[in-house]
């Protein structure tokens, strides 16, 4: 184990120091020796001061866009802005940025702002198990707000409710009617709609329909439907009092969704240990269900009968 290397990128953490906070989350993301030391560290020393925003919904919705203005609004504010953006191939493999991400990174150069993207790794709920332990190293810092911008793949986006304080469901009018968008748990999980690019011809009309869509809903947690035109920054100002401000009424949440998140953090971290260590008996009993010696179910429980045993 490259000790000096944990130790030092920790020794960084603790004098908020960005480079110090790369490193970590790298260590956290590749599964390098010394992993469970930072994230042990990172938890045990996180803080809830950052107001913590997801921002998903469907590609093409401008997402990247939206978050590029809403990191500008937040510096006017004077706040201190982390990012966490993640991407549809992992970036340490080769995988394209999305054309649009390119904008965001303009940011890089100043102090009051840190961006990470992250790859999915073929994660399923939006955010990748990478994404889930950095966000405890991200809580390490001094931020005063943290964006996740998760992929939007439609009703599997729900887990990073259980992440952040406020949610946002980004839309676009003539990517499907208010209902397909709206529905897959998409009206559990937003606290806010944001239909951006709203100088679109049917955009009132859109906004009408989801409008509609959400009166089932009771008022008292209805979600907003906000309009904004990310290109220009027009809304942006509005959608920023309103993260703020719907941020303050969700910290009462914070206790039960802490709850859910720690029994799936266990339950994954679990999943994660045994699929490590039972790799070498799926490999071998799936050669014997391919020569037809047996059936995946007969295997699943031979391997099941074994971590009993164990």
């Amino acid at each position: 184990m490259d000790e000096q290397r944990i130790y030092g990128a920790l020794e960084g953490l603790k004098k908020k120091q960005k480079r110090a906070l790369s490193r970590a989350i790298s260590i956290v993301e590749n599964h390098e020796e010394g992993m469970e030391i930072v994230l042990d560290y990172a938890y045990q020393n996180m803080n809830d001061n950052a107001l913590l925003i997801g921002i998903t919904g469907p590609g093409g919705a401008g997402k990247s866009t939206t978050v590029d203005k809403i990191i500008e609004e937040f510096r006017k504010r004077d706040m201190k802005v982390g990012v966490m953006a993640v991407d549809p191939s992992s970036p340490y493999t080769g995988g394209a940025f999305l054309g649009d991400r390119i904008r965001m990174f303009k940011h890089s150069s100043d102090d009051g702002v840190y961006i990470r993207s992250f790859g999915s790794r073929g994660a399923m709920g939006g955010i990748s198990e990478g994404t889930k332990n950095a966000l405890y190293l991200f809580k390490n810092y001094d931020f005063d707000v943290i964006l996740i911008e998760s992929l939007g793949i439609g009703q599997d986006e729900t887990e990073i409710t259980n992440f952040v304080d406020v949610t946002v469901v980004t839309v676009v009018p003539g990517f499907g009617d208010s209902v397909q968008i709206a529905k897959a748990g998409m009206q559990e999980i937003a606290d806010i709609f944001v239909i951006n690019k709203a100088d679109k011809p049917d955009a009132q009309m859109y906004y009408n329909q989801m409008k509609e869509q959400l009166l089932s809903i009771p008022e008292e947690i209805r979600p907003l439907i906000l309009t904004t035109i990310a290109t220009t920054g027009k809304g942006i100002p509005e959608m920023v009092d309103a993260l703020i401000d719907v941020g303050n009424r969700q910290i009462t949440k914070r206790q039960q969704k802490e709850e859910a998140r720690v029994r799936s953090e266990i339950r994954s971290q679990l999943l994660d240990r045994l699929a490590e260590r039972l790799e070498g008996d799926v490999e071998a009993l799936a050669e014997d269900v391919l020569d037809k010696k047996m059936t995946p179910f007969e295997a699943s429980r031979k391997i099941d009968a074994k971590v009993t045993i164990g």
